[in-house]
C-alpha cells in the first residue's frame, strides 16, 4: 500500500536537487536548525554509537530517560509533580543525546512493565493528530474517534477506559480500533497512579514485531510497553474531547505524552525533507528513526525541555 500524500517525504534523489546542498559532520543540530527549505544537508559521520548494529537494535536496547520512579502512592501525591514537570527534570537533566526514547513506570497494580516512549513517535503521533484536523480528502474527513466509558465508580480508582478509532497512514488501509485503558480523567489523588498505569491493547505491526530482550545486567524486565504513533495521536485526541466536551483538563495535565512545540515540528521536518546522511563512503540515504531519535535529543540537549517539548500553541494546526 502506499503512502497518503499528507505523510509523503521527498527521496534522496529529490532532496539531492535542491537549491543549496552543503555537508557537515559536526555542530549537526545548529546545521539542522539553518536549512532553509530549499536546502540540502549531508550528514558524513555514523550517529548510532558502534555497540548498536542497526537502528533496531538502538531503538530496543539503547538508554532511555528514565522518569522519576516512585513506589507508592504517597510518595507521588508528595511529590505532586505531574508528568510533564518530571519529563521537564529529566529532559534538562540530559547530558548525551545517545538515547532511545524516556520512560516511566507504575508503581500500583499488577502490571508493572516498564513504559516507554519515544520522541520520534510523539512528532509522528502529533503529525498525525493533524492529519484528521487538515486533511480533506474527497470530501471525507480523516477522524479519530473517541468512545468513553468513565461514568462508573471505580474509574476515580482505576482510570477511565476509551474506545478509539485511529486513521492509518497508508492509502486504503481501515482504521486502526482499540483501546486505551487508565486513563486519568478524574481529579482525585488516584490520578498520580493512574498516569502511570496507561496501557493499550493495540497492536499495528511495528509493535507486534517490537520482540526485544533486556541484557543480563539490566534490573529492569525485558517486558516493556513501547507507545507507537498511533496511541500518542489517540491519547492527544481523548486530550481534545475531554476538553472540548466537558471542560476536563486533567487527561492534558497528567499525560505521559511529550507534546512538541511548533519550532521542534520545524526541526523534525527538516529532518525528514532536508537531510541525507552517507557513512563511510556509502550510499547516501534517508535518516532512519534512530537517527532521527538520536538529533532530536541532540536539540532537547541544545535548548532545553520547555523550547522542545512544551507546546504553547494550538497542536492541530501545525505545519508538518
Amino acid at each position: 500500500m502506499k503512502t497518503k500524500s499528507y505523510f509523503a517525504q521527498p527521496t534522496p534523489g529529490q532532496i539531492k536537487r535542491y537549491t543549496n546542498v552543503r555537508e557537515a559532520s559536526s555542530d549537526l543540530v545548529n546545521q539542522i536548525l539553518d536549512l532553509a527549505k530549499d536546502d540540502a544537508l549531508i550528514i558524513k559521520t555514523r550517529l548510532i554509537p558502534q555497540g548498536h548494529k542497526t537502528s533496531k537494535k538502538f531503538m530496543k536496547h539503547a538508554v532511555e530517560i528514565k522518569t522519576k520512579r516512585f513506589y507508592s502512592l504517597e510518595e507521588a501525591i508528595q511529590t505532586r509533580r505531574t508528568p510533564v514537570q518530571l519529563r521537564e527534570e529529566a529532559f534538562n537533566d540530559l547530558r548525551t543525546p545517545f538515547k532511545c526514547g524516556y520512560s516511566f513506570k507504575p508503581f500500583l497494580g499488577n502490571d508493572k512493565k516498564t513504559r516507554r516512549v519515544s520522541l520520534v513517535e510523539c512528532l509522528e503521533g502529533t503529525k498525525l493528530y493533524c492529519y484528521v484536523h487538515q486533511e480533506n480528502s474527497n470530501s471525507i474527513t480523516p477522524s479519530i474517534t473517541v468512545k468513553p466509558y468513565d461514568d462508573a465508580v471505580r474509574v476515580d480508582r482505576e482510570g477511565a477506559e476509551i474506545l478509539v478509532k485511529v486513521p492509518s497512514r497508508m492509502k486504503k488501509a481501515p482504521r486502526y480500533e482499540f483501546k486505551v485503558s487508565s486513563v486519568t480523567v478524574a481529579d482525585t489523588k488516584n490520578k498520580w497512579a493512574n498516569a502511570y498505569n496507561i496501557s493499550t491493547d493495540h497492536d499495528c505491526q511495528s509493535k507486534r514485531f517490537n520482540i526485544r530482550y533486556a541484557y543480563d545486567w539490566d534490573k529492569e524486565s525485558s517486558k516493556v510497553f513501547n507507545f507507537c504513533a498511533h496511541e500518542v495521536a489517540a491519547y492527544l485526541a481523548i486530550v481534545d474531547y475531554y476538553w472540548t466536551e466537558k471542560k476536563n483538563v486533567i487527561p492534558l495535565q497528567m499525560s505521559q505524552f511529550a507534546i512538541p512545540n511548533k519550532e521542534t515540528v520545524d526541526y523534525y521536518n527538516k529532518l525528514s525533507k532536508n537531510c541525507l546522511i552517507q557513512e563511510n563512503g556509502e550510499k547516501t540515504r534517508k535518516l532512519n528513526q534512530a537517527e532521527k531519535e538520536i538529533l532530536l535529543w541532540g536539540l532537547v540537549k541544545k535548548l532545553g525541555h520547555d523550547n522542545t517539548f512544551f507546546a504553547k500553541d494550538k497542536v492541530r494546526d501545525y505545519n508538518f
